[in-house]
This record gives structure tokens, C-alpha cells and sequence, in this order.
């Protein structure tokens, strides 16, 4: 048997160190995707908490200007029992994003070659999503066929969690494109009719909160202007927090025109083009991180 001599050993494990770090730098582009699909993600669930924040801060501050006799305990239960459909459809949207950041978590894993384990499959996603509706819509948000899409999309996570096939998974799970548009058009879909519409009530009340507090005003001088300097700052932030909406909307179509990109490049990663589609996707999201620290409303 010949045997190799060490410096033709030495020579051939650079060239396959050569060829390794060759594949893992081509498939950067996937891992820059992936790694900016979970920051949306990310960037989507404390919508969930403010728009729920948003509820109940909003029913305490008006029973605590026009009530005459307050009582916080009772007020705010009766705040929890007024926002608890808005509590119920986030968790429902709540696990469409989840099926997002899946996506994302399984990207990155087959680029990097790990298998993801999942310990839980999502259990009801189908029978949670079906009830969903958008605020002052009759119909769910996602009508039979999109529901089936998804929840063939969650499926087929889950098998390709079990792959080692780096190349046909990766292609496997951008042929999913269709799905992935489903899901984030959605999640748009969210942000701009439930979000937007609660920051929408909030503005509308807090003129309505300001009369009452001009009326108030000869009696409280100066309680009355403690409550129309929060009532000013209240606003401020109401109004960047629907900026979030927008920021939201843009990082959410640059997110279906990179998984686009990616399908259509698979063969080619390096090609200037998909590197420009997902730069363009990184500031939409680095805006949306920026204009996110306006999340949380302001505190009394």
C-alpha cells in the first residue's frame, strides 16, 4: 500500500481546509438573511406587549380622569377584562411569528451545518390562526388556503431539522417562498390594523382626556398641569410609535424580496445583486431597531 508522504498530507488537508472555508463564505449570504429574518422577528414581538400596554394604560387613564370616584384595584381589572380579545389575538400572531423565526433559526443551521432540535412542535397552530381577525374585520386574517400553507410550512421544518443536506435543503426551504410572503404579509397585516389602530385610539382619547382636564383645571390648578404635561408627552411618543408601523412594513418587503433574491441566486451567491437586496434588507431592519426603543408606552 503507498504511503502519503507528510508534507503531500499537509498539503491536502489545507486544500480541503481551502475548500470548507470556500463553502462556508459562499453561503454567508444565507446566514446574513437568516440572521436578519430573526432581528424582524425579534423586532415584531414587543409590538405584541405594547399593543396590550397600549389597551389597558389607555382604559386606566381615562377612568382615572373622568371617573369621580377612582378606585386602581377595580379600574384595573375592568382595563385586563376590556383588552382581553387584543390579549387573546396576540398569542395567537404571536406563533405566526414564531413560525418566521423558525424559519430563520433553520436557515442559518443548515448554512452552518447544524441540525436545529426541536423539543415541541407547534401544537394548534392551525386551530389558533383560524379564529384570528384584524380589528373591524369580519373575516380571519388568513383565509383556508393561506392557514394550510403555514401550517405545511411548520411541517416542513420540522423535517428538514432532521436533514443533513446542506444544498437541496436550502433550496427546499426557499422554495418556500410563497409560505414565507403568507406569513409575513400577515404579521404586516398585524402591525398595521391592530398596532396602528391602537395608537390611532389612543390620540383620539387623549384630546377627548385634555377637554376633560381644561374643565378640571380651576378647581386642580396644578394637578391639572402635572396630567396635560403627561398627556403632552403621552402623545409625543404615540406618534413615533407609528413610525414603528412603517418601519415595520418596509423591513417586511425587503424581507420577501431577499428570499427572492436567494432563490433565484442560489447557484450564484457572490453575484452583486443579491449582495445589494441584502444590504438594503440589513438598514430596513437596523431602522426598525432604532425606531423600536419608541415601543413601550411612557409610564404615569
Amino acid at each position: 500500500m503507498q504511503h502519503l508522504s507528510t508534507a503531500t498530507v499537509s498539503a491536502l488537508l489545507a486544500f480541503t481546509s481551502l475548500l470548507l472555508g470556500g463553502c462556508a463564505s459562499n453561503l454567508a449570504p444565507v446566514r446574513t438573511f437568516a440572521e436578519q429574518t430573526h432581528k424582524l422577528s425579534a423586532s415584531f414581538e414587543p409590538m405584541l406587549a405594547g399593543t396590550l400596554d397600549s389597551c389597558t394604560d389607555n382604559a386606566l387613564r381615562k377612568r382615572l380622569i373622568m371617573s369621580e370616584h377612582f378606585d386602581a384595584q377595580a379600574s384595573e381589572q375592568a382595563a385586563r377584562a376590556d383588552c382581553a380579545p387584543i390579549s387573546l389575538a396576540s398569542e395567537s400572531i404571536g406563533k405566526l411569528n414564531d413560525v418566521l423565526l423558525r424559519y430563520a433559526q433553520t436557515l442559518a443551521a443548515v448554512a452552518d451545518s447544524k441540525v436545529p432540535v426541536y423539543q415541541e412542535e407547534f401544537k394548534g397552530l392551525g386551530d389558533s390562526l383560524g379564529s384570528l381577525q384584524l380589528h373591524g374585520a369580519a373575516a380571519p386574517l388568513l383565509d383556508a388556503g393561506s392557514l394550510s400553507t403555514v401550517v405545511k410550512l411548520s411541517e416542513h421544518l420540522s423535517r428538514l431539522a432532521t436533514q443533513r443536506l446542506q444544498k437541496s435543503a436550502l433550496r427546499e426551504l426557499l422554495a418556500e417562498q410563497e409560505a414565507v410572503n403568507i406569513v409575513s404579509n400577515a404579521l404586516k397585516e398585524y402591525a398595521q390594523r391592530n398596532y396602528r389602530a391602537g395608537l390611532q385610539d389612543e390620540l383620539r382619547d387623549l384630546a377627548l382626556l385634555r377637554n376633560a382636564v381644561d374643565g378640571a383645571a380651576p378647581r386642580e390648578p396644578l394637578a391639572a398641569n402635572y396630567i396635560r404635561t403627561r398627556l403632552h408627552l403621552e402623545g409625543k411618543q404615540l406618534q413615533e410609535r407609528e413610525k414603528i408601523v412603517t418601519a415595520y412594513v418596509a423591513a417586511v418587503d425587503a424581507l420577501q424580496a431577499s428570499v427572492a433574491a436567494l432563490r433565484a441566486n442560489l447557484d450564484r451567491l457572490q453575484s452583486p445583486e443579491l449582495a445589494q437586496q441584502l444590504a438594503q434588507f440589513s438598514r430596513h431592519v437596523e431602522a426598525l431597531q432604532r425606531q423600536a426603543a419608541y415601543y413601550a408606552p411612557a409610564r404615569w
